[in-house]
């Protein structure tokens, strides 16, 4: 009888120890059967229009399925681009959050222009305009951001004995801001201001600088979803004589 306990101790022992390889030859069977890809993360917090460096990246291995659409296997393939939001540490990089930026020195095949010079967007140049609390929408706007520039300035006819007149207009819109100075104590009796750097076309560029000599700036914050180009004409004091002025300007 004593014998026969020992056996069946003996048999279940050994059905759970062919339970037990057998469960683990399957899981391993399972995993070798999936298969990884290398995949750029974010290492360090990015800010917003910085170029990407490699130390604020790192690759970890993903599995192959689901790799996420968008995704980069190789640091250097990240390195150099320009980040279009701010990223933080963990976070995937994908193409959709990179302006990715190919300038290459034809003689030794090396990027070219400082940092800055490679967070302007193609067709841009990038314009450093004074801006004070009231006008910079309380200092609220930041690198990322994207404004309308507005230009108050006097203008007259060409006929000699008009008068000058105050219009305001728009000069610019949708313009991304691409850096923000620190603020410019100076005279007391004037208003302290900030260096804002803004990425204009050429005409843009000319026509804000022309303001900013001339008359006053005002930069108007934009939501991030607003997108959308305004055709309105220039507007002066007489805006406010039109009987019709509540209904057209809402």
């Amino acid at each position: 009888m004593q014998r026969r306990g020992f056996f069946l101790l003996a048999l279940v022992c050994g059905l759970i120890a062919a339970g037990s390889m057998y469960f683990y030859l399957n899981n391993a069977n399972r995993n070798t059967s999936v298969s990884f890809k290398p995949l750029v993360i974010v290492k360090t917090n990015i800010p917003a229009r910085s170029v990407i460096e490699a130390s604020q990246l790192e690759v970890k291995d993903v599995p192959t399925q689901g790799y996420p659409q968008g995704g980069f296997s190789t640091i250097q393939n990240v390195v150099g681009s320009v980040a279009l939001l701010n990223l933080s540490a963990g976070d995937l990089l994908l193409s959709s959050m990179l302006e990715r930026r190919n300038i290459q020195n034809k003689s030794n095949g090396n990027s070219t222009g400082s940092p800055t010079a490679l967070t302007v967007p193609d067709g841009k140049r990038a314009v450093a305009i004074p801006i004070g609390l009231v006008s910079g929408v309380g200092y609220a706007v930041k690198p990322g951001d994207h404004v309308d520039v507005l230009v108050t300035i006097d203008t007259k006819d060409s006929s000699a004995n008009s008068q000058a007149v105050a219009i305001t207009t728009l000069a610019a819109q949708d313009v991304l801001i691409l850096s923000v100075g620190e603020s410019v104590s100076g005279d007391k009796t004037k208003v302290d201001t900030k260096s804002y750097t803004l990425a204009l076309s050429v005409p843009q560029a000319m026509a804000i600088t022309y303001g900013s000599e001339k008359g006053s700036l005002r930069l108007m914050l934009r939501n991030p979803a607003n997108t959308d180009i305004r055709q309105d004409t220039p507007v002066s004091g007489n805006v406010f004589l039109d009987p019709s002025y509540f209904n057209r300007y809402k």
